[in-house]
């Protein structure tokens, strides 16, 4: 391998300019942190305001430092990630180590927006002190400030509990995706009068119970809205429940264009992440099959006098170029 004299000498003079060596990982240069912690009393607050409260689901370091940087004010560690990050076909298949896990890294990114983690299928069914044991694990262990659990009046001696011993909880009701087996699948809820009155039911059970909000899963409008003009002291977070909730939460894979699956009617894809993961992995692919990948700029070199020793101790030992 024949090395320029000239292209040495501009490589090394750069790299003492620079003054630094670069990696192709290196810990994230963060910034000071600005914004302040976001409490249920500022939630309760904004919904008093009528001011809109964004809730997004993240599943990592940077999904949650998306969050932290960008707004969010409820960032929620779902369940969903069964399916869009670890590949399983149902939320039901996820398990309490694999939610810690992933809550864990979501805390180191998201600091502001109040973490919210789902509790997965199994945890707080069996009981009361089951469901303590198991929300402790993911305060303790995972860094979140509440959990979400599924459920009407049959999980309000669960609530009640929790909230006793001081871990805050979000209701969810309608489309439960962790019942979409006794559902018959992915099925708007409360469409009869008598489904919707009780509808109504369990989110005032549920905010008796102490809950702090409730998300409202693929309802009509009509019906979220009526809740929310119910509710006085729980905000309601609509995700397909019209636009008159307290709120608003997504899946970041639906907001952002990389879930390939069924888009429900409620998404709406605000970024085509996707699109750019295609057109980034098709050019790499074919900048390494024609060599353009790496360019002499992207390469390092040796000195000039390293560079000829190498040379010719690789020579003198009957090293073939």
């Amino acid at each position: 391998m024949m090395f320029s004299r000239q292209q040495i000498r501009h490589t090394r003079l750069h790299q003492i300019a620079s003054g630094r060596r670069w990696m192709s990982v290196r810990p994230e240069e963060r910034a000071p942190e600005t914004r302040k912690k976001i409490t249920i009393q500022h939630l309760l607050n904004m919904k008093r305001k009528h001011t809109p409260i964004a809730m997004l689901t993240a599943y990592d370091f940077p999904t949650g430092r998306a969050c932290e940087a960008h707004g969010v004010d409820i960032t929620l560690v779902g369940d969903s990630l069964a399916q869009v990050c670890l590949g399983y076909d149902a939320t039901t298949r996820l398990t309490l180590d694999e939610m810690v896990h992933h809550c864990r890294a979501v805390a180191r990114g998201s600091k502001a927006p109040f973490l919210v983690a789902d509790m997965p299928f199994g945890t707080y069914e069996a009981g009361v002190d089951d469901a303590v044991r198991n929300a402790v694990r993911l305060v303790r262990e995972g860094g979140v400030d509440a959990v979400k659990i599924e459920g009407g009046v049959e999980v309000v001696d669960t609530v009640k509990r929790l909230t006793t011993v001081g871990i805050p909880v979000m209701g969810h009701i309608g489309l439960m995706p962790q019942r979409q087996a006794i559902q018959s699948g992915y099925r708007v809820q409360g469409k009869s009068a008598a489904g919707a009155l009780s509808l109504v039911d369990s989110a005032l059970a549920l905010e008796a119970a102490g809950a702090f909000a409730i998300v409202l899963e693929a309802i009509p409008h009509a019906v979220g809205a009526h809740i929310t003009r119910r509710l006085h002291h729980a905000a309601t977070i609509g995700i397909g429940a019209g636009w008159e909730t307290d709120g608003q939460v997504l899946v970041w894979d639906d907001l952002m264009g990389t879930w390939g699956g069924h888009k429900a009617k409620f998404v709406r894809r605000f970024g085509d992440v996707r699109g750019e993961v295609e057109r980034g992995v098709h050019a790499y692919v074919q900048a390494v099959r024609d060599r353009s990948f790496p360019s002499a700029s992207e390469s390092y070199e040796m000195p000039a006098e390293e560079a000829e020793r190498f040379v010719g101790l690789a020579g003198a030992r009957g090293d073939e170029p």
